[in-house]
């Protein structure tokens, strides 16, 4: 018998263990004869095992749909980026690595170290990160940005787009992004160590150790030390990461996984520059202009996970997958904000906040085939649920100015805190949720509901507006339909149909605590798998609609006119988004993606506008070639455009952000000793642009970065 031939791939370190195991399934590929970890994943039919780490650019089967079916066969927007495709863009980062990915609006706000900022489908993943299957967050309350997750501890990400519910729970109606970790391999020991730098006086050093101590245990070892720095240098992260991933096979029919992860990290908030100040004043100068003051910026962040699973086969071909995580995070950061400008004076203030975030998480199904007559049904019956506690302190204090012509730093005169605000929440989620995968001949259908409950009490207690209450239960029904057809010769076609929901904080205008906006969305699609190559195409069509989005209202109540708010929103979103990934004959590789979207708020506050960044056209291409032979052989060399069409930088439409379009550039030699050396540039021409504009800053996206790296594997 073969041990799990994915586990997971985490961090460790002595400060602070930190573990994290995926959600399980226990897929197994016979064509190799191995057998995959806890991911959610059940028999991926005839399939790579979508944990596992893979050579080529191009993947066919995903985690994230927790089903058997491939990419090809599933009923639904899915994509991958694997661990080659990552490395060839260079990326750094969560959002870099998406930024060949159709309709998704990757770096928002330029060089953040804190958070990946996403847009999908015309909304906001602030809170719709996920890590192998099981939420990551920081907060209860959306929407409120997730925690970077250090992207060299990845094997790959997936993009689920459109509503989610049905496997997810609570989320926004666009989809999610699913990071699944490197895992413990047990067919063969191997290694590598590396360094890395760039242009911006990045600094990296990192190992990776994976260890089969017999036929049924398997460790792996992960970790990295760096500073990333942004355009403005002070702008960055000191990131401890470290890791541990083992599997162990108690028997032919069960394993059991244990992972950790750990992230030590200071990252520092960018303030953006005056709003004011973009076309009176050189935008390169302002990109690399520090706006904040050492005296003041901090920042101290550790997240560790820690986690538990097991498979059971049972002999009627019935699988049992369980995995349970504990996740703590715990914050504490000074950092500056920008008040307007006068003249060349820009008015500062700070904000101070200390937050801590626990979280205990389970998932667990039941799966197995059942046939009806000449109809196969795979079945998953699923109980997943969370606990989750937040505790949070914010201030914020005015402080001195700073004078962009003639800066000064330190000796800042600090005041009182102007607004404070302390919030305590305590929150249980409980879904049970039940697929049935049906196939008949050609004929693939999908039938999907599921029911969750969420009880949540606490409140936000501020100096400047009073309490809200946060104490709140909601239930809602959430389901998918799908059905498809799939021709011999490797297209397929489908049309699904999915719901949504997610739950609001406070109280609308007459008291009453709000109810949760709801997502519903009509997709179709094509798909086409070649025979003559390695590749994977796809076509999208979507209609997506958010009912009761929160509005603010003025009326008249007992003889006085107050505001509040009515969940009398609407907004809908209609696109096409067109991927392919490919790896053409004689070394090509190709990734290339199209979104075209409208959109419009049908309702509500805003209505007639457009939906905040999302563009109406957004394209990539990524080329690359690989020398198999001759002088030039092992080396790699790679290019690729990315569009970012116009949009408005915020539902009020009042401004619109420029389209751009960037240049990146890659290659990579690998010597027979085991050596691979590797350059990337992005954005060559080292263009200008404006990402994004908040209330008082606008913020540059980020500028030309070379980066290179030696790593040596055995």
């Amino acid at each position: 018998m073969m041990l799990h031939t994915k586990s997971t791939a985490s961090l460790m370190l002595g400060v602070s263990l930190s573990a994290l195991l995926s959600v399980s399934a226990f897929a197994q590929d016979e064509q190799n004869g191995t057998r995959s970890t806890f991911l959610g994943v059940i028999n991926v039919t005839g399939g790579e095992n979508p944990t596992a780490p893979l050579e080529s650019s191009v993947a066919k089967t995903a985690a994230t749909s927790k089903t058997s079916r491939t990419i090809l066969e599933t009923q639904s927007s899915v994509s991958v980026v694997p661990r080659a495709q990552i490395d060839a863009i260079g990326a750094t980062n969560l959002a870099s690595a998406l930024r060949y990915s159709a309709g998704l609006i990757t770096e928002n706000y330029g060089g953040d170290p804190r958070f990946d900022s996403l847009y999908l489908r015309g909304f906001n993943l602030e809170n719709d990160k996920f890590l192998d299957g099981l939420r990551l967050m920081r907060s209860t309350q959306f929407p409120t940005s997730a925690p970077s997750f250090e992207l060299y501890g990845l094997e790959r990400v997936e993009i689920l787009r459109g509503p989610a519910s049905i496997l997810y729970g609570a989320g926004t109606p666009a989809g999610l992004v699913n990071s699944i970790q490197k895992r413990a391999q047990a067919d063969g020991n191997f290694s590598e160590v590396g360094v890395g730098f760039d242009t911006n006086s990045s600094l990296s050093t990192f190992g990776d150790v994976n260890r089969v101590v017999n036929e049924d245990f398997a460790y792996r070892l992960t970790g990295k030390v760096s500073n990333e720095r942004t355009d403005v240098h002070e702008i960055d992260n000191k990131r401890l990461y470290l890791g541990l991933s083992a599997s162990y096979a108690l028997g032919d029919a069960t394993e059991l996984e244990f992972m950790g992860s750990l992230h030590k990290d200071k990252p520092m908030t960018p303030t953006g520059v005056p709003d004011s100040f973009v076309g009176v004043y050189n935008d390169k100068d302002l990109r690399d202009f520090y706006f904040g003051d050492d005296s003041v910026d901090d920042s101290d962040r550790t997240m560790g996970t820690l986690s538990a699973g097991i498979t059971h086969e049972f002999e009627n071909n019935w699988k049992l997958n369980g995995t349970f995580r504990y996740t703590n995070h715990d914050w504490n950061y000074h950092s500056m904000y920008l008040d307007p400008a006068t003249g060349s004076s820009v008015g500062r203030g700070i904000i101070t906040q200390d937050e801590s975030f626990s979280a205990l998480a389970a998932d667990v199904r039941l799966s197995g085939e059942v046939d009806t007559g000449d109809v196969t049904h795979n079945l998953v019956f699923g109980l997943d649920a969370q606990k989750l506690r937040e505790k949070a302190y914010t201030g914020f204090s005015y402080s001195s100015a700073i004078d962009y012509l003639s800066p000064t730093y330190g000796g800042l005169s600090i005041a009182a805190p102007w607004y404070t605000a302390n919030k305590n929440v305590d929150a249980t989620q409980v879904g049970l949720y039940a697929l049935d995968e049906l196939a008949l001949g050609n004929w693939r259908a999908t039938l999907g509901l599921r029911q969750e409950w969420t009880d949540q009490s606490g409140a936000n207690v501020t100096n400047f507006g009073g309490t809200t209450n946060f104490d709140r239960r909601d239930h809602q029904a959430t389901g998918h339909a799908g059905l498809g057809y799939v021709w011999d010769s490797g297209v397929a076609t489908y049309v699904s149909y999915s719901t949504s929901y997610l739950p609001q904080p406070g109280v609308d205008i007459e008291n009453v605590a709000l109810k949760p906006t709801h997502g519903k969305q009509w997709e179709a699609g094509v798909k086409y798998e070649p025979t003559a190559f390695d590749g994977l195409f796809s076509a999208a069509l979507y209609d997506l609609r958010e009912t009761d989005r929160n509005t603010t209202v003025f009326e008249d109540i007992g003889g006085s006119t107050i505001s509040g708010i009515r969940q009398i929103g609407e907004a809908q979103v209609r696109g096409l988004e067109l991927e392919s990934a490919a790896e053409i004959a004689d070394g090509w590789t190709v990734k290339s993606a199209y979104t075209y979207s409208t959109t419009e708020i049908l309702a509500g506050l805003n209505s007639g506008n457009e939906l905040a960044n999302t563009p109406r056209h957004a394209a990539s291409v990524w080329l690359s070639h690989t020398f198999a032979s001759g002088t030039l052989e092992g080396l790699t060399l790679g290019a690729g455009v990315r569009h970012i069409g116009t949009r408005y930088s915020s539902d009020a439409n009042t401004l619109k952000l420029d389209a751009v379009t960037l240049l990146d550039l890659g290659a990579s030699y690998k010597w027979d000793n085991g050596l691979v050396g590797r350059l990337n540039i992005s954005n060559v021409t080292d263009e200008a642009y404006i990402s994004a504009i908040g209330l008082n800053s606008a913020y540059f996206g980020n500028g030309r970065n070379i980066q290179a790296s030696l790593t040596y594997k055995w």
